[in-house]
């Protein structure tokens, strides 16, 4: 019975949404968005902005329209709002036809999602506030086709937008025909100041087997946090524990950059009357840098998710073939996702005052959740949470409760001496709860495995200072100059002396007969 409520709680879009992106699962595709800077001319520009501002008042007034026939005791469905927004004057809507249909479909999508939420017991509003920017929806087979010239044109109704033909590729490099693409949207960013296409298509499935009835599971636990994004754990075949903690040091350095820099620009904008130049370049620096750090934040969510998900590949295929060589070549091992819930832990910070100011600043901008997205659709699996409270104060060995100072967690008692990475610890806690039905056991034979890994490859301040220390010998010495010395192919084939005073030729070393300075820039280029 409570099954079946639960079922008549989901509405019929989501279901319905739900339901295609089973079917395409099932198909072995699975839907990605690429996102391709583009360029506009002037007249261009112009028209897709008015089309934007158009876009959103049409959002407006059906907004304004379907809480009215609510206040009257109506029940509008999908296809009556799609039908109100497609009457709306012409003058109102100067883009096409499905771009109008589009708004309409992604505002009921808006109230379906509000009222899913408010059956799972979530605070949720239907859509209410205004807005002044909406972008451009463009259908496939409709909103947009290919030229014969072989360029994209977007069609406005009344006229169109035609750009050069952008380029979509896969993870692996291979490019993805027009014939696959799915609907476009243009963008507008206003930080950055550019437009953009956010291009959807179907790609192969390269996601992890699910688990399943009578099919062996591994479970990877993940411990998240702000110093650390992620720390993953793991049980192996030989009953050690493989954990891998990912460093954030590059996120949190590009968002203390950015704080700082705008918290200087914001306070000299205050000192600046509204709308004079110094304002307006105040202004725009401000832009560029917020921009900047988040193409910055963006690149780092990835790298956090790419390496957690080579982990979780890694866990999976040692676990497959021990599996095979026991029980057969056509054994499937399923993988089961399981992180520490801290949902919603930034919330009413300010108001409880249970944080400091600087913490309740890092709790505000932490993507947690943009790196948990990432993760899911780069293994194709369902990310599960569980409560993780104590989970790095208790000790994995002898269930001791420590409370934790810095980075290590050591077990206090003295008969135990454990000692660990805090998120280590938390991540393995993590992984028993899950194993044990939310209740820490403990394992006087656990063996644990760390690996610390950087987010993002960069140089250490020793490795950076000995590069310059190397690089100003080499200078001094006379062998090279300073514009060959930027360039690898150019190290590779220039002719000169090495430290010692002795001619090198690393061209004929390599068997390369060409030796003229610059030589190995041009390959590079022309490869």
């Amino acid at each position: 019975m409570s099954e079946n409520a639960e079922v008549q709680k989901v509405p019929p879009a989501v279901a319905a949404r739900l339901a295609s992106m089973e079917a395409r699962k099932d198909s072995g595709l699975v839907g990605r968005t690429a996102i391709v800077p583009v360029w506009l001319n002037r007249a261009d520009h112009l028209r897709a902005h008015d089309a934007c501002h158009a876009a959103a008042g049409s959002w407006n007034q059906s907004v304004s329209w379907l809480r009215g026939q609510w206040e009257a005791g109506e029940t509008p469905g999908k296809e009556d709002v799609r039908r109100f927004v497609t009457s709306l004057p012409s003058e109102d809507r100067p883009f096409h036809a499905h771009t109008a249909q589009a708004v309409a479909y992604d505002l009921w999508d808006a109230v379906a999602t509000s009222r899913a939420n408010r059956a799972l017991g979530l605070n949720a509003r239907a859509p209410w506030r205004e807005k002044k920017y909406r972008p451009l929806s463009f259908t496939a087979g409709f909103g947009w086709r290919v030229t014969p010239e072989g360029r994209l044109a977007l069609s406005l109704g009344r006229g169109r937008i035609v750009m050069p033909m952008p380029e979509v590729t896969l993870r692996n490099g291979q490019p993805v025909p027009p014939k696959n693409w799915g609907e476009i949207r243009l963008c507008w960013d206003r930080n950055a100041r550019a437009w953009s296409l956010h291009i959807s298509y179907s790609a192969p499935a390269e996601a992890l087997p699910e688990p399943a009835e009578g099919r062996p599971t591994v479970t990877v636990a993940i411990d998240e946090g702000i110093i650390n994004p992620m720390a993953l754990a793991a049980k192996m075949p030989d009953d050690s524990m493989k954990v891998l903690v990912l460093n954030g040091r590059q996120g949190r350095s590009a968002k203390r950059y950015r704080n700082k820099v705008v918290a200087r620009l914001t306070s000299r904008m205050s000192r600046c009357k509204n709308g004079s130049r110094k304002h307006r370049r105040l202004m725009a620096a401000k832009k560029k840098v917020e921009a900047k750090t988040e193409r910055r934040l963006h690149d780092f969510d990835h790298q956090v998710s790419a390496k957690a998900e080579k982990f979780t590949r890694e866990v999976h295929e040692t676990w497959t073939e021990h599996h095979q060589k026991k029980s057969g070549p056509d054994t499937v091992v399923g993988v089961r996702l399981v992180a520490g819930d801290v949902r919603g832990i930034e919330k009413n910070t300010n108001k409880t005052r249970r944080a400091s100011r600087s913490t309740r600043q890092q709790l505000s901008q932490w993507s947690r959740g943009r790196q948990e997205n990432y993760l899911q659709y780069k293994t194709g699996l369902k990310l599960e949470h569980i409560n993780e409270a104590h989970s790095s104060q208790t000790c994995p060995k002898c269930n001791t409760r420590t409370k934790v100072r810095g980075r290590w967690y050591i077990c206090k008692d003295k008969s135990c001496g454990f000692r660990c990475h805090r998120d280590a610890v938390g991540g393995v806690n993590i992984l028993t709860l899950t194993d044990n039905d939310g209740t820490f056991v403990p394992d006087p034979d656990l063996r644990v495995e760390v690996t610390y890994r950087r987010s993002q490859t960069s140089w250490s301040p020793l490795q950076r200072s000995l590069h310059a220390w190397h690089q100003d010998v080499l200078g001094r010495s006379g062998a090279v100059r300073r514009e060959e010395r930027r360039s690898a192919p150019n190290r590779a084939t220039r002719t000169g002396t090495d430290v010692t005073g002795v001619a090198v030729d690393r061209a004929a070393r390599s068997g390369d007969t060409t030796t003229r300075q610059g030589a190995g820039r041009a390959t590079a280029r022309v490869a």
